[in-house]
C-alpha cells in the first residue's frame, strides 16, 4: 500500500491504495511505519509524500468512522500526523487530484504543499455529520481562523487558486514538473536543510534566543557553510560535502 523510492538524498513515499487512495487504519499504520523507518536515516534531506494513480487521497475510510472502529482509525491517523510533524528532514505533500478529508489532514502536517493545477482540497466530514479533528487543529495556524472555519463548517471543496490564496498551497506546478522539487533538495546541503527544519521547529516552541544560538553554534560547525561563502565569493556553484 505504501511505496518508497529514493533518488540521492530525496525519498518519495507514495500512497498506493487503488482506486482513490482511501486511508483505512491498515494503510495509515503502514504509512506511519514507513515514515518512522525514514526518521532514523540521517542521509535524507527531504521526503516527498504523494498519492499513486488518480489522486493524492480521497480521505479516510468512511467505514472506519463506525463507532467500534473509529478509535483505531483516529489513533492511526494521529500517529501519522505526529510522525510527519517530528521528522528531522523536510517534508512536502505533492498533491494531484482530490486531497480530501483525512488525506488533507495528513498533507497539512507536511512542511508545505506543492499542487498540480488540477488538484482539489476539502474536509467534507460535516456533510456526513462528523468534523475533521486534525484539520480543526492544524488549519487555523496555516490559513487563518476564518478560512479554516469556512472549510470545516461548509465542507466545500476548493480548487488550487483558492487554496493558494488562503495559504494552504505554497507552490503550483504541473505533475510532470515535480522532479524540479526533488532536484532542488538534491542541490542543497543536506545538514543545513535538516538544521533549518530544526530551526523551524524551535521557532514554534522556543524564543528567538534558541534560533540565534543554533545559528552561531551548530551551524558554524558544518563544513558546507564555508563552501557556501567561498562559492559566493568566487561566483561559482557550490560543491557540497554534506557534512
Amino acid at each position: 500500500m505504501i511505496n518508497v523510492t529514493r533518488d540521492e538524498r530525496v525519498v518519495t513515499v507514495a500512497i498506493d491504495v487503488p482506486p482513490v487512495n482511501v486511508l483505512d487504519a491498515a494503510a495509515l499504520t503502514e504509512l506511519n511505519e514507513a515514515l518512522l523507518e525514514l526518521a532514523g536515516d540521517g542521509s535524507i534531506a527531504a521526503v516527498l509524500l504523494m498519492g499513486a494513480g488518480r489522486c493524492f487521497s480521497a480521505g479516510a475510510s468512511v467505514e472506519d468512522h463506525e463507532k467500534s472502529r473509529a478509535p483505531g482509525m483516529i489513533a492511526a491517523l494521529a500517529d501519522v500526523c505526529k510522525t510527519l510533524a517530528e521528522l528531522p528532514m523536510a517534508t512536502v505533500a505533492m498533491v494531484h487530484g482530490p486531497c480530501m478529508g483525512g488525506g488533507l489532514e495528513v498533507a497539512l502536517f507536511c512542511d508545505f504543499i506543492v499542487a498540480d493545477p488540477g488538484a482539489k482540497f476539502g474536509v467534507p466530514e460535516i456533510t456526513l455529520a462528523f468534523f475533521p479533528p486534525f484539520a480543526c487543529y492544524r488549519l487555523p495556524s496555516l490559513t487563518g481562523r476564518q478560512n479554516a472555519a469556512y472549510l470545516a463548517l461548509t465542507g466545500e471543496t476548493i480548487e488550487v487558486p483558492a487554496a493558494q490564496a488562503m495559504g494552504l498551497v505554497q507552490k503550483v506546478a504541473e505533475k510532470e514538473e515535480w522532479g524540479r522539487v526533488e532536484r532542488r533538495f538534491n542541490h542543497l546541503s543536506l545538514p543545513v536543510v535538516r538544521m533549518t527544519k530544526l530551526a523551524l521547529r524551535k521557532g514554534r516552541t522556543e524564543g528567538l534566543e534558541a534560533q540565534t544560538d543554533l545559528f552561531l553554534g551548530p551551524l558554524y560547525e558544518i563544513e558546507d557553510l564555508q563552501e557556501g561563502i567561498a562559492s559566493f565569493a568566487e561566483k561559482r556553484r557550490p560543491e557540497w560535502k554534506h557534512r
